[in-house]
């Protein structure tokens, strides 16, 4: 093979092998932080099954349903004016987070999470 073929093989290769690492669900992705006023209220790990859980969290303007599914993380209903959070949608990886500005809450992926908050560098624990 001539290096044109060699170099067009090795750049579809790692194409390929860059598409399965993101296809591959890992630790880090499939946590999902829930803030209010900076502080961490309640982490979520995605469920891979039919699974649908709701739980609310209330702020100064009143209340906000979220809802976890297996399609992803969002807000079905909120006690603030504006419903900004509601239209959001699901949170999707490498979207902005969801964010109710009245009740100062935000719903963003946590990067490199794990079950027991540790750090997955260091060993330690992480800031949010």
């Amino acid at each position: 093979m001539k290096s044109r073929s060699w170099a067009i093989l090795f750049a579809g290769l790692i194409a390929a092998l860059l598409l399965l690492w993101k296809l591959l669900p890992g630790s880090g992705g499939n946590a999902v932080g829930v803030y209010q006023d900076g502080a961490l209220v309640k982490t979520i790990y995605l469920p891979h099954t039919g699974e649908t859980e709701t739980f609310e969290v209330f702020g100064t303007a009143g209340g906000n349903t979220i809802e976890v599914s297996k399609d992803g993380v969002r807000v079905v209903s909120a006690d603030c004016p504006d419903q900004v959070c509601v239209a959001h949608g699901f949170l999707v990886s490498g979207k902005e987070p969801i964010i109710c500005l009245p009740n100062r809450l935000v719903i963003r992926f946590q990067e490199d999470a794990r079950p027991d908050g540790a750090d997955a560098v260091t060993g330690g624990r992480s800031l949010p």
